[in-house]
C-alpha cells in the first residue's frame, strides 16, 4: 500500500488506491447493515454484526482490505508496527486444488512476455494490478470476530522483478593475510598438523 520511504506520508497513487478500498469497505459496511437487519447472513455474520453496532466500530465485522503489518519486540510479544508499509493481500484467480491448481491471472514480465506465476515465486519485485472485486464472503474467519470480507482477485498483473541489496558486506571486515601463498598452501610431511592444543 505504500513503500518503505512513504509509510508516513503515501504518494497520490497510493493515496488513490487507499481511497478505493476505503469506498469499497464503506460499501460492504452499508451491504453488512442491510442484510443483517433483514437477517439473511450466517449466524457468525449477525454475531459480528451485533457486536459492531453495539461498539459502534464496524472493524470488529469487515475485515480490513488493508493494514499495518506485525512484529514482535524483544520479548516475544506482538504488536502493530507502524514503521512498516501497510499490506493488502490480494488472491490469484485460480482453479483446481493441490498438484492441479492453476492460474487463471495473466502475468506479463520484461519484455511484455507472459510469465508463470511459479517464477515470480519468492522473487522480490513491483507488481501493477487490475484488480477484481469477486463480492463479499459472509461467514466465519477463524477466531477472529469478522463476519465479512471483501473478495480481491488479481485479474491482470505487470511484474517487474527488483535487485535486492546483497546481505554480504561490499567492504572487507577481516584483516589481511600476512602468511606467504607457498607457506599456507604447503602440504605437511607429517600428521604434526592435526594434533590440536
Amino acid at each position: 500500500m505504500t513503500s518503505i520511504k512513504t509509510v508516513g506520508n503515501p504518494n497520490k497513487a497510493e493515496k488513490a488506491t487507499q481511497r478505493v478500498f476505503d469506498k469499497m469497505t464503506n460499501i460492504t459496511d452499508d451491504a453488512l447493515n442491510n442484510f443483517a437487519e433483514a437477517r439473511k447472513v450466517p449466524a457468525p455474520t449477525y454475531s459480528s454484526y451485533l457486536t459492531a453496532k453495539e461498539e459502534n466500530d464496524w472493524s470488529y465485522a469487515v475485515k480490513p482490505i488493508y493494514d499495518h503489518t506485525k512484529s514482535t519486540n524483544k520479548a516475544g510479544e506482538k504488536f502493530i508496527d507502524y514503521n512498516k508499509p501497510m499490506r493488502a493481500y490480494i488472491k490469484l484467480l485460480t482453479k483446481g486444488k493441490g498438484k492441479k491448481i492453476q492460474c487463471d491471472t495473466m502475468i506479463y514480465g520484461p519484455g511484455d512476455k507472459k510469465l508463470s506465476p511459479w517464477k515470480c515465486m519468492g522473487v522480490h519485485g513491483s507488481c501493477q494490478l487490475v484488480v477484481k472485486w469477486d463480492g463479499i464472503f459472509w461467514g466465519a474467519h477463524g477466531r477472529n470476530s469478522y463476519g465479512a470480507s471483501i473478495c480481491l482477485k488479481a485479474h491482470e498483473m505487470i511484474f517487474t522483478p527488483g535487485v535486492l541489496e546483497s546481505a554480504v558486506p561490499s567492504r572487507r571486515m577481516l584483516a589481511p593475510v600476512e602468511e606467504k601463498e607457498e607457506d599456507v598452501l604447503k602440504v605437511p610431511e607429517s600428521d604434526d598438523v592435526f594434533k590440536f592444543n
